[in-house]
């Protein structure tokens, strides 16, 4: 039997996401900060005869056809390569859903890069950035393969950021999920629009006093309007000693940096003791290289 190809699907944060207008099409034109962080789900991917496309997971409440994101990423690859690729998926599910972790469109590009390994690259890369792009507008940064990356147009267009650090999070995902569409439905476009070069020059340094007061997500009035029990997820973090935490694209989950290891675990025992139906871990920056001289990381 031919081994799986098995790969990683990373989850995201926003350290900075920005709504710069509406779109004809309904979306919003955005200036965004992408990270990517350790949690991740894994996608194991087997060859098998004819054309079929099938799909296993983890988790029941996944579905496991054609509306799972993972599963069209196979049909469009197939498309694209002109030939019969029959597949079967299993995904591992780590990512929670409809949190403002990515989990869905990450397993679409891992599926998307895993077939690229099987078929030794059978598709032509623009065409497959073309794809992801189709799939959703979170795919292309997780295809990129990159730990931090600047995101415009609907989030699509993406250019890697050379930041040569670790960032270390506590992350909190209440127990209920909320909608992406609903909270941009909701939102309301503001004039407000802050220098994302401050964020950047921040990060840089790895120093986590500096970073803490570039954080912006202009999603988050929208979500705590619609689901007031964000601000008291806020507070909760607030409250355990964590400074400036914030939505994570358009939630459910809300992250703060940390200084360190220990006050982040210090700060999930005491959260995860008052909150037991809530998700809380920590995580930081999946891939990064070793901090500059002169810089030092939050880890």
């Amino acid at each position: 039997m031919t081994p799986p190809v098995i790969r990683p699907a990373f989850a995201k944060v926003n350290l900075f996401l920005d709504t710069l207008e509406k779109r004809p099409d309904g979306y919003h034109t955005l200036k965004t900060l992408f990270e990517r962080i350790d949690l991740a789900d894994e996608v194991a991917l087997r060859p098998i005869p004819g054309s079929q496309i099938r799909c296993r997971c983890s988790d029941p409440a996944l579905p496991a056809d054609r509306s799972n994101l993972a599963v069209r990423a196979a049909e469009g690859y197939q498309a694209l390569l002109g030939k019969p690729l029959g597949v079967e998926i299993t995904l591992t599910k780590r990512i929670p859903m409809a949190a403002g972790l990515g989990g869905g469109s990450s397993d679409a590009a891992a599926v998307l890069a895993g077939l690229q390994e099987m078929t030794g690259g059978g598709v032509d890369p623009k065409a497959l950035l073309d794809l992801a792009r189709t799939l959703g507008a979170d795919v292309p940064f997780f295809l990129a393969d990159v730990p931090f990356a600047w995101g415009e147009g609907r989030g699509d267009k993406i250019a890697p950021a050379d930041f040569s650090v670790r960032l270390r999070h506590l992350l909190v995902q209440p127990d209920f999920p909320i909608p992406t569409a609903a909270v941009y439905r909701g939102h309301v476009l503001t004039p407000f629009h802050p220098d994302a070069r401050l964020l950047s020059e921040a990060v840089k340094t790895g120093r986590v006093e500096r970073i803490r007061p570039h954080l912006y997500n202009a999603l988050e009035p929208s979500v705590e309007r619609l689901f007031p029990a964000v601000a008291g997820v806020k507070r909760a973090l607030e409250e355990a000693g964590l400074k400036r935490p914030m939505v994570s694209g358009s939630g459910s989950t809300v992250f703060a940096l940390c200084d360190g290891r220990e006050p982040a675990a210090g700060a999930m025992e005491r959260l995860s003791k008052q909150h037991p139906t809530w998700r809380v871990w920590t995580s930081q920056t999946s891939g990064s290289i070793p901090s500059k001289p002169g810089g030092r990381g939050a880890a």
